[in-house]
């Protein structure tokens, strides 16, 4: 009989399964839950639990009749979100209140917050379903978004109000809530800032530049390191740092998507779960650092290790492979300028690739020479790749 302390990871896709192995390492009896009973996670796991973990309520029950010892979310709000109240009322480590969750989960709460604390974000409206559509003192152009969704899906970029109704509805038929944030649009290069946080300070941390280019605001292309300046950074620590402490968040990731434009700065979006699409492989291939494991530790009651500051940095470019219209994937090439690649497939010749931003082929990671080349290259990767679909 195994008597190894039991852990629940909530999520059982691809991007979960760096976070199933980081839980095995500690010699974890480690059970998935997610109802894909084909996803990889279940394949690896010591016992599945085959439930829609979007529903607290399942998930709460499961918790309640296996008696886990660790509670882990996984890549997506949903995972997280349904963790927060079986955390709070089962006291597992890790999490936020889960009324703090809903703050940095919520597109419309969290803008609340950035505006009461005088954070520097996108100035925003908030819309409700059934209501007049209203601009206020916003000045176009505008991004339409719903509050809960990911991916980009249902946001709209609209230029003058004659836009507005169409994008409102849009943004409705993405959104559960029937809640949507009018936003001014900020011009500007997107990046990302992974902060490992203890005592709401940030004690590690990795800037990555961010391009959205098959997608509309879906992120498809990144490098590591980042060309942000050093005075960008260290500001984006000191608000990072302010946050955690106005919300008073627990030990653990916070990570953050940001807008840079000259000297100035914009949050756009935190969140308390593992990003997506293998996010943590990127840092892996460029610093050697294990994200997988640094974002489990405080699900176990473990510290943030201390790392060096300024860390050696190879440097890499991620890419997800996905197209603008659905197709049958025959087999894919690419001619990207690097002196290694490597493919993790999600897709088998044959099979059929839906339209992002609801379906992806493969994810690349490609180093490179040098930073020149990999900040030239990391905005165009999607022009490096080939597709053969059936019949040609």
């Amino acid at each position: 009989m195994d008597n190894s302390p039991k852990a629940l990871l909530v999520g059982s896709s691809f991007s979960a399964a760096p976070i199933f192995f980081a839980l095995k390492k500690y010699g974890l009896h480690v059970s998935t839950c997610g109802n894909i009973k084909t996803d990889p996670c279940h394949q690896y796991s010591d016992a599945s639990f085959y439930i829609d973990y979007s529903d607290p309520e399942e998930l709460m029950r499961i918790v309640e009749s296996e008696k886990f010892d660790y509670l882990v979310p996984t890549c997506n709000d949903s995972s997280y979100m349904s963790c927060a109240p079986v955390a709070e009322k089962h006291g597992f480590y890790g999490f936020d209140q889960h009324d703090i969750a809903t703050i940095l989960h919520t597109k419309s709460e969290f803008r609340q917050v950035t505006e009461k604390h005088s954070f520097p974000a996108p100035r925003f409206r908030i819309q409700k379903e059934g209501q007049p559509v209203e601009t206020g003192q916003l000045r176009f152009p505008l991004l339409v978004k719903p509050v809960d969704s990911f991916s980009g899906r249902g946001i709209t970029k609209v230029l003058s109000s004659s836009e507005l109704s169409v994008a409102v509805r849009d943004a409705l038929q993405a959104s559960c809530s029937g809640e949507v944030v009018l936003e001014e649009f900020i011009e500007g290069c997107l990046h990302s800032h992974s902060a490992f946080i203890e005592n709401q300070e940030v004690v590690l941390d990795f800037f990555v530049d961010e391009f959205c280019t098959v997608y509309p605001y879906q992120v498809d292309s990144s490098n590591h390191p980042s060309a942000l300046p050093d005075g960008i950074r260290d500001a984006v620590r000191k608000t990072i740092n302010r946050l955690a402490g106005v919300l008073k968040i627990n030990d653990g990731l916070l990570h953050t998507q940001l807008l840079f434009n000259g000297d100035d700065f914009w949050i756009v979006e935190c969140m308390r779960r593992c990003p997506g699409d293998l996010y943590g492989g990127l840092i892996e291939f460029s610093t050697g650092v294990d994200y997988a494991d640094l974002f489990v530790r405080p699900f176990l009651n473990m510290k943030i290790p201390r790392l060096p500051k300024k860390m050696e940095s190879s440097h890499f470019g991620r890419h997800t492979i996905s197209t603008r219209s659905p197709l049958v994937n025959f087999s894919f090439s690419h001619s990207i300028p690097s002196r290694s690649v490597e493919i993790v497939s999600l897709k088998s010749s044959g099979e059929k690739l839906g339209a992002a931003p609801f379906d992806k082929l493969a994810i690349l990671f490609a180093e490179y020479e040098t930073m020149d080349t990999m900040l030239d290259v990391t905005p165009h990767m999607a022009d490096f790749i080939s597709i053969r679909t059936l019949g040609e």
